[in-house]
């Protein structure tokens, strides 16, 4: 007899499953799953053998990650982990629901308004949170640099 919380590990399974399939990934590839949802979470990278579970009902991701792949598959959290409210996040913004993006924290938000009138700030804004960060990194570094001269 399954308990509440192998029948939640399941129903999490198949709504995850069924989303990674609606964005094209290889369902039977949790290597490649891996490495694609690496590119859209900053935190700590998780393994195939991660993947695998999820997909396996064997685990459920954490807070953060969950969070990560809601974003990706542009689904609210909450319906991907326990299936209520809406699928679909109305306070997401359009773009990352039909495309799939990393959205952008709310600091860099008025930078997606001018991506289509400058390239550079287009591949920004297309850019992984882990990237932004080393760009701003780099970026803080030249400044740095040059502020002294």
């Amino acid at each position: 007899m399954e308990t509440n919380s192998e029948q939640q590990r399941i129903a999490f399974s198949k709504r995850l499953t069924q989303e990674i399939k609606r964005i094209g990934q290889p369902i039977g590839s949790p290597t490649q799953i891996a490495r694609t949802f690496n590119q859209h979470y900053s935190g700590q990278p998780v393994s195939a053998q991660t993947v695998r579970k999820w997909l396996l009902a064997e685990a459920v991701p954490t807070q953060p990650k969950l969070l990560a792949l809601a974003t990706w598959l542009g689904v609210s959290a909450q319906w991907l982990r326990y299936g209520s409210s809406e699928k679909v996040d109305s306070t997401a913004p359009l773009s990352a629901q039909q495309t799939g993006l990393v959205v952008l924290g709310k600091e860099y938000a008025g930078l997606a308004q001018y991506a289509g009138i400058f390239p550079l700030l287009d591949k920004l804004v297309r850019l992984s949170p882990r990237d932004i960060r080393i760009v701003e990194g780099m970026v803080q570094l030249m400044y740095a640099e040059n502020d002294g001269k």
